[in-house]
């Protein structure tokens, strides 16, 4: 990626977090790049709460996290799932959510990062709004 390319890849990307919120009907959403076993973010963007999240995680600490970047399929849980990851469920609740959708996202053709949809309440996301967002999923 040319130096001029990266900040309208940035800025693409903020972009595309607001139509995945609008899209879903979520109250916030993270876009992370993936560097091997570390999601750095990139990009937030909230219905106007302070989201603060720090710089990145590691992968390996979230297994459905790392299911969804593995397999390139989305995954959701709510806190009140009865099987929802515990280290998942665990940042749901220190963040002020309930709800979290997951999926990759692709950049030109390549697997490139992970985007993270959140709601406050414990609603799954409904099947139209996974199938917009991984239509979003997808720049270039």
């Amino acid at each position: 990626m040319t130096e001029a390319a990266a900040p309208r890849l940035l800025e693409t990307l903020h972009d595309r977090a607001r139509d995945l919120v609008t899209g879903t009907a979520a109250d916030a959403c993270v876009i992370s790049r993936v560097l091997g076993d570390v999601l750095v973010i990139v990009t937030h963007v909230t219905d106007g709460a302070p989201l603060d999240l720090g710089q990145g995680f590691l992968i390996s600490d979230y297994p459905l996290t790392q299911v969804v970047v593995r397999s390139g399929e989305p995954a959701q849980l709510t806190i009140e799932d009865e099987d929802a990851d515990p280290a998942e469920a665990r940042l749901l609740r220190e963040l002020g959510f309930a709800a979290l959708l997951m999926l990759p996202l692709e950049v030109v053709g390549e697997r490139w990062g992970l985007i993270e949809l959140y709601r406050r309440s414990a609603e799954h996301f409904a099947p139209h709004e996974v199938a917009n967002a991984r239509a979003l999923a997808r720049i270039g």
